[in-house]
């Protein structure tokens, strides 16, 4: 869906952060809204403004009306419910509910502890860490994937945006493998019009702010 300045729902945004996640939830959700982009170093995340629609500081935050919602697990639940005949949300009363609510908790509560595991070289403490370990969020999202082709099965969901767009982010860094089960499901996931659509986005914000040399 096009970018629309007099939409109600309002998406801010800095390019290559993990705002880039609930851009691509958009696209896929195909409802009008408002690109209020920004440089970080703007320091715009900062002001007393913006700390009123998310008080950690940080992108994204989405403004639907009068409504502000923040951390990206927040989001994607919100707004797909929010727009629910795109039908990327099972509701409350089907079966598969419960494990699409899982995997977008599983998300921040486990992937990305790990991922800062793994960059930070921290020593694994199973028992003591609510996230297990990065072997265990890899045996885990491992076996959740290979069900495809995708994470609910036949039906693409916005667990699947949030998922698959920290899996992506993993294997741009190196710390997953490109070959096997996570880098196939990230290459069906990448394939999609919502992504291509928020990547182009995305690709022009990031040239906006930081232009490439000529």
């Amino acid at each position: 869906m096009p970018e629309r300045t007099d939409a109600d729902l309002t998406l801010y945004y800095a390019p290559r952060t993990r705002a880039f996640t609930a851009l691509w939830l958009l696209e896929e959700l195909g409802v009008p809204y408002r690109l209020e982009s920004f440089d970080l170093a703007s320091g715009r995340h900062k002001h007393p403004e913006y700390l009123a629609q998310n008080a950690m500081g940080k992108v994204p935050a989405v403004v639907d009306g009068h409504i502000a919602v923040s951390e990206i697990g927040a989001i994607a639940i919100y707004l797909a419910d929010r727009f629910g005949d795109a039908g990327l949300a099972p509701v409350i009363h089907e079966p598969d509910r419960a494990a699409y609510l899982r995997w977008i908790l599983f998300n921040a509560g486990v992937i990305e502890p790990a991922y800062a595991e793994r960059f930070n070289k921290w020593e694994p403490r199973p028992a003591n860490h609510a996230w297990g370990s990065f072997d265990q969020m890899l045996a885990v999202v491992s076996d959740g994937v290979k069900i495809g082709p995708w994470l609910l099965g036949a039906r693409f969901t916005a667990a699947d945006v949030v998922v698959g767009s920290t899996l992506r982010f993993g294997l741009a860094f190196g710390i997953l493998d490109k070959h096997g089960p996570i880098g196939e499901y990230v290459g069906r996931a990448t394939a999609r019009d919502g992504f291509i659509r928020a990547n182009a986005i995305a690709e022009r914000e990031a040239e906006r702010f930081s232009p490439r040399p000529r």
